[in-house]
């Protein structure tokens, strides 16, 4: 059955719900911190925090899902800056799973990003999930982090081509 999920961007009377819903979403995930909820709060509050990519999806009304992109970038070898955005947390409660929020979520988020003049976007997560909306291993790019495991560290041109040439250290 096809779920009719309505993804928009989130409003301040949304945070306590989204707070409670990266909680619980995160509560049966694979790999988690526990203080997910708080990063997100983190993040809004954050110098790079983009509301309209703060991004909420209803299915009948009822909050199922969340992601938000937030503004980072990756220092080049020569101490410039590659503007770019970060993707953190994806979430979708349990009982929505499988049913193609999280899709329909980062979707928007790249025509949003996109449309923006956003480029490219990274994130640190499973590589077997994320995949199947075009990130790659940021190793491949000649990319990494100081301290996150390159296993985890990916990233997605939202326009082809876009990291050609870049290389260098991603800040999240």
């Amino acid at each position: 059955m096809k779920a009719n999920i309505i993804v928009r961007q989130t409003t301040e009377a949304d945070y306590s719900a989204v707070y409670d819903l990266i909680k619980t979403a995160f509560e049966t995930a694979g790999h988690k911190d526990g203080t997910e909820q708080d990063y997100a709060v983190d993040l809004r509050n954050g110098m790079g925090y983009l509301p309209e990519l703060d991004l909420v999806a209803e299915v009948d009304g009822k909050l199922a899902g969340h992601i938000m992109f937030t503004k980072t970038y990756v220092t080049l070898p020569d101490g410039s800056k590659y503007d770019t955005l970060m993707v953190a947390p994806l979430s979708v409660l349990i009982e929505y799973r499988k049913m193609g929020i999280g899709s329909a979520l980062m979707k928007e988020g790249f025509r949003i990003a996109e449309r923006m003049d956003y480029t490219t976007a990274f994130l640190l997560g499973d590589p077997d999930y994320y995949r199947r909306f075009g990130y790659k291993l940021t190793q491949l790019y000649g990319i990494h982090h100081e301290s996150f495991p390159a296993e985890y560290l990916m990233a997605k041109e939202i326009v082809p081509g876009a990291l050609e040439g870049i290389t260098g250290v991603i800040h999240m």
